[in-house]
């Protein structure tokens, strides 16, 4: 099957919030390329899962997609246009199953030596969708926290050399009740910015 050929039957076995989303751009997706809608898919079908920002980012693709004009579509696909499949990915069952569908297709394409060329459209258009989102502010900074360590009992090489010049290194840190305190700091932001999966 084709993308020009999905019916919205197609979606039956997605997650209802993933089924609707899907749905309300079906008309769009008609008009992608094969060697490019299953990477698209691969996020919607896994969209009731994740975070709100990642909800969030692939409602955005999908509409910046649905909005782009006939001549803007042709610009942003035809390098993937360009790229060649088997008749088995044609046939294969890339709607429901569309994580398999791309590793089957990146043999297909290494075989074929058209994985720069792939490279090069995916590059182009993640490139081009960035210039066209613009991102909603998250509502606080995220933060990284590690705690390495545990059941460690001396370690004398420098820890995290090479990201030392990219950061900050505190030499002085005081381990005691260190995971207390990081476990209460984290619980004080989360009061502070009650959104849910926000930090």
């Amino acid at each position: 099957m084709l993308p020009r050929n999905l019916q919205p039957e197609n979606f039956t076995a997605y997650p209802p919030q993933a089924r609707k989303l899907a749905l309300d751009h079906i008309e769009a997706m008609r008009g992608l390329p094969l060697t490019f809608l299953p990477s698209l898919l691969r996020e919607v079908i896994e969209y009731d899962f994740k975070f709100p920002a990642e909800q969030t980012s692939i409602e955005m693709e999908l509409s910046t997609i649905a909005a782009l004009s006939p001549s803007q579509a042709k610009e942003w696909f035809q390098q993937f246009q360009s790229i060649s499949i088997s008749p088995q990915l044609e046939s294969f069952d890339w709607v429901n199953s569309p994580s398999q569908f791309l590793e089957q297709q990146s043999a297909y394409l290494w075989s074929t030596h058209q994985l720069d060329a792939f490279r090069n459209a995916a590059t182009e258009y993640g490139a081009r969708l960035q210039a066209a989102i613009t991102p909603k502010p998250l509502p606080a900074p995220r933060l990284g926290i590690a705690i390495i360590g545990a059941g460690v009992s001396d370690y004398d090489q420098p820890l995290f050399r090479n990201l030392r010049s990219h950061g900050t290194f505190f030499t002085q840190v005081k381990p005691e009740n260190g995971l207390q305190l990081l476990l209460a700091a984290a619980a004080r932001r989360a009061e502070t910015h009650a959104a849910p999966f926000a930090h």
